[in-house]
């Protein structure tokens, strides 16, 4: 198996696992907690799952792993600068987002500004060619999301704050690239680490007491089981097998993920608009994976 399919199978399942995030959030906020409280919780709880789950590896084992290249910037820098960028700016604005828009909307906006970005960035940082094809592929697939999820209602403070998140989702995953770190639990441990220490000065800015219930708890190891221990599990080791911008794209198949989901568990039948959607988001990423490897 070669490493496109393989790294296309695991942006796959991150797309899957992410389809997850703008539902549960909403229902959390519903329940009384504040985008503050979303974003650090499920970072707090993922980290804690996955110290227990590899308590017995020893951390220099754990960062040999991740790292073999050697750097004039230390790996727990390059970790640090990854985290602040995947974890903080994803999860921070992502979550104001919701707040102020349809979650379909930010996902649109996310993604989109994610995939574009990471197509720009892996040209400046990596000096990767962006191929006409790419090209019209990263916009195929962004017009497929778009046809599929867009809402008429619209706030500029969504877009703003989903287009922040999208960008430094994408830059990230330029920058897993630049620094050559393999993905996998060790590097999704240490990014929740220090993602939770960045998240944690705005929840406790904002903290006010939280009546927690079973829903509550649910959803917050829900978000933390899902999208974030398993999705960027996934994204990171994508990123080990294929090019950011190709994983970007390939991410952008979200929506419908989430739309099969909603056909599945809650009768939703699909639109004529999904059926053009999901033409337009499959070609994109067939004519994103065609362009001559860059990575």
């Amino acid at each position: 198996m070669n490493n496109l399919i393989i790294g296309s199978i695991f942006a796959l399942c991150a797309a899957a696992l992410n389809a997850s995030i703008g539902v549960i959030s909403k229902l959390l906020m519903h329940s009384g907690l504040n985008p503050q409280d979303i974003a650090f919780l499920k970072t707090i709880i993922a980290f804690f799952f996955l110290s227990v789950f590899l308590f017995k590896v020893p951390v220099s084992q754990k960062i040999a792993f991740i790292s073999s290249t050697p750097s004039k910037i230390s790996v727990f820098a390059q970790i640090a600068i990854c985290a602040f960028l995947g974890i903080f700016s994803l999860f921070f604005f992502e979550t104001i987002a919701y707040n102020h828009g349809a979650a379909a909307n930010v996902v649109v906006v996310l993604m989109a500004s994610a995939a574009i970005s990471a197509l720009f960035f892996g040209r400046f940082i990596l000096k990767e060619s962006i191929y006409i094809h790419s090209l019209i592929g990263t916009l195929l697939a962004v017009a497929g999301i778009s046809i599929i999820s867009w809402k008429g209602e619209n706030s500029l403070l969504m877009l703003i704050n989903a287009s922040i998140a999208g960008t430094g989702y994408g830059l990230f995953s330029v920058l897993v690239k630049k620094f050559k770190l393999n993905g996998g639990l060790f590097l999704t441990k240490y990014l929740l680490l220090f993602g939770s220490v960045y998240l944690a000065v705005p929840f406790l800015i904002n903290f006010h007491s939280i009546n927690f219930n079973s829903d509550i708890i649910l959803g917050l190891i829900g978000l933390a089981v899902l999208p974030t221990i398993l999705g960027f599990f996934c994204t990171t080791k994508a990123l080990s097998y294929m090019s950011a911008a190709k994983v970007q794209v390939t991410e952008l198949s979200e929506p419908i993920f989430a739309a099969l989901m909603a056909w599945v568990f809650i009768h939703e039948q699909p639109t004529l608009s999904f059926l053009y959607g999901a033409i337009f988001i499959i070609f994109g990423i067939f004519l994103m994976n065609k362009a001559p490897k860059s990575n």
